[in-house]
């Protein structure tokens, strides 16, 4: 570098100094571009051979001024809207990001955010991200309420305490329908959170961990459409693995899955819940499945479509490709539960007559619509509770729907199933991801498999003398 261009592309400014070059712009127009603040001369010269360099080999980014909110609200986030991505993970995406980017970072420019932002957002996450939801629940008088508890005790259906509620209330009658009352009577069942200042204000470092793997992902995108130089949700430090692994599933024993199926003889979900039960797939897939799946004579059901929710409507779609579809095994006694439930599923169709939305679903409402899958879960734990208060001195442990799944896995294990054809029935990638989910299962079994060859080796009771 000559000492006259030196001068013409370093200049000083003050006390500091500042690089100028010129790079072809989107437009194919020349552009200018400076960066100043070096304390010497030198300093400027060699950032500016960088700048050079890296124009050279074409790994320029041009310098712009977009913010990490313009660019996932208007580049990113429209180019993953499905078929790119599964329906549920782009809605997953998008709430994550409104709710827990933008609020925070999403003024940043992008070209200037870096892993210390990160790291704020993080640890701001953790300490009060669990922001209110600004949406109160609908109060109804207490007469309404005592009116919803004393007709149900007396075992009056959801439609018969909306007819009475309607005649007593002829002004309201309209307000009044089966799901109003059933969520009438579910909150008053259900404990009272504690106050809003009495509860945890932060996000589980299990949820702030899937922040920091969207943002990744965004950044890194950003980073091959040329809109940063590199990704700086590498050098973050979201919470530690440790931190954001899954508690342990607390499944029920085969005695405590029994009894709370006897309690529950009465309701409708009953044949799902058994079939969920004894084939150990997940809610959505068990929803999703199909008469037309089903072969009674060979004893299969095939696994092949999904019921889910987003944005709060039911989506019935075919499994992902991570969740491909199959046939598991039916036990006779879940096939005789099917052949009734088709028998009693038939009636009903006759009943309806055209108003029958027949949609082929095993599982489903008196008028033919699948089963919602949120109020589906709600009603398994609500039964326990309902179980517990009848039989206090032999309560159940709480169990989520999904550890009805964990239950049958554990339960699979303690019999002996091979880890692999269990791999196979719970549909995972593989009996490696079996095996570490189900890692707490398997030491006891390890002892008792020990102690049984020891007693093949050296005789009941007995060791080497």
């Amino acid at each position: 570098m000559s000492r006259k261009t030196s001068r013409q592309n370093i200049r000083k400014r003050g006390s500091t100094y500042t690089y100028y070059a010129y790079v072809t712009g989107p437009d194919g127009r020349r552009q200018q571009i400076s960066k100043g603040g070096f304390a010497t001369q030198a300093d400027a010269a060699a950032a500016r051979l960088k700048l050079l360099s890296s124009i050279q080999d074409g790994t320029f980014v041009q310098p712009e001024r977009i913010t990490l909110r313009q660019f996932l609200e208007e580049e990113w986030l429209p180019a993953k809207r499905p078929p790119s991505i599964d329906e549920s993970t782009y809605a997953s995406y998008e709430r994550n990001i409104r709710l827990h980017v933008i609020p925070y970072i999403g003024n940043i420019r992008l070209q200037q955010l870096t892993p210390i932002h990160l790291n704020k957002l993080y640890r701001t996450l953790l300490d009060e991200g669990r922001k209110p939801t600004g949406r109160n629940a609908r109060r109804h008088p207490d007469e309404i309420v005592n009116t919803v508890i004393n007709l149900k005790e007396k075992g009056r259906t959801y439609q018969q305490i909306t007819d009475a509620l309607a005649a007593e209330h002829p002004d309201d009658a309209a307000s009044f329908t089966r799901h109003t009352v059933s969520g009438i009577y579910r909150r008053s069942q259900t404990p009272k959170q504690a106050p809003r200042h009495e509860r945890q204000p932060g996000l589980a470092p299990r949820m702030v961990e899937y922040v920091h793997g969207i943002l990744h992902v965004a950044l890194r995108d950003a980073m091959r459409w040329s809109r940063v130089s590199g990704n700086v949700a590498d050098a973050a430090t979201p919470p530690p693995k440790a931190a954001t692994r899954a508690p342990q599933a607390e499944p029920w024993t085969a005695d405590q899955l029994h009894r709370y199926l006897d309690f529950v003889t009465d309701s409708r979900y009953l044949p799902a819940w058994v079939f969920f039960a004894t084939a150990g797939c997940r809610r959505g897939e068990g929803l999703g499945l199909g008469w037309k799946d089903v072969n009674l004579e060979a004893g299969t059901a095939a696994i092949s479509r999904q019921v889910s929710v987003i944005d709060h409507k039911i989506v019935i779609k075919p499994l992902p490709k991570t969740k491909r579809g199959h046939v598991i095994r039916l036990d006779s006694a879940t096939i005789d539960m099917l052949r009734r439930w088709k028998a009693h599923q038939n009636q009903e169709k006759l009943l309806a007559g055209p108003g029958y939305e027949d949609q082929d679903f095993v599982f489903a409402m008196p008028d033919g619509n699948p089963y919602h899958p949120d109020r589906f879960s709600r009603e398994f734990v609500r039964k326990q509770e309902q179980c517990n208060r009848v039989h206090p001195d032999e309560a159940l442990p709480r169990l989520v729907f999904h550890g009805l799944r964990h239950t049958w896995a554990t339960l699979a294990l303690a019999e002996g199933i091979d880890i692999k054809i269990m791999s196979e029935r719970l549909n995972h990638s593989s009996s490696h991801v079996t095996r570490e989910i189900y890692t707490h299962v398997t030491p006891p079994m390890q002892s008792d498999a020990a102690e049984r060859v020891a007693g093949r080796i050296f005789g009941e009771g007995g060791g080497h003398r």
